[in-house]
């Protein structure tokens, strides 16, 4: 599945706006600098709740995190590593191509928190952008 099919499924499942944003990944795949695996959406705790009675997959992250899992769409109501306003990343959300997208220089500040081995090329390439775009 590359990035369009992806964020074509998320379109699909037409969660509410305002209650979502798509964080990890997804906001370099919006913009081309990644293929991504999946579509991580970070979701405020009600719809998290809704979501969990449609029969969604619920995984457990060693950390103890928990999301919802269905066919390549993940929901979360929290974010790891860090201590993240869900709310206010979902209510600074850039709009691109009719979704929510966290801001590149939040998934930067992730990234570098998270500092795991594929998130270094990931740094190096965001800020790369960066610094072209701003």
């Amino acid at each position: 599945m590359n990035n369009n099919d992806l964020f074509r499924r998320v379109k699909e499942i037409r969660l509410p706006p305002g209650r979502y944003a798509l964080f990890g990944s997804t906001p370099m795949g919006i913009r081309g600098l990644k293929v991504c695996q999946d579509a991580d959406i970070i979701v405020t705790e009600n719809l998290w709740d809704e979501y969990m009675n449609k029969g969604w997959e619920i995984k457990t992250m060693p950390h103890g995190s928990r999301y919802l899992r269905d066919n390549k769409i993940e929901l979360w109501k929290d974010w790891y590593p860090g201590n993240w306003d869900i709310g206010q990343l979902i209510r600074e959300a850039e709009m691109i191509d009719e979704l929510p997208f966290v801001k590149l220089e939040t998934v930067l500040k992730w990234k570098k928190a998270a500092a795991r081995e594929n998130d270094l090329k990931d740094i190096d390439i965001i800020e790369e952008y960066l610094r072209k775009t701003n």
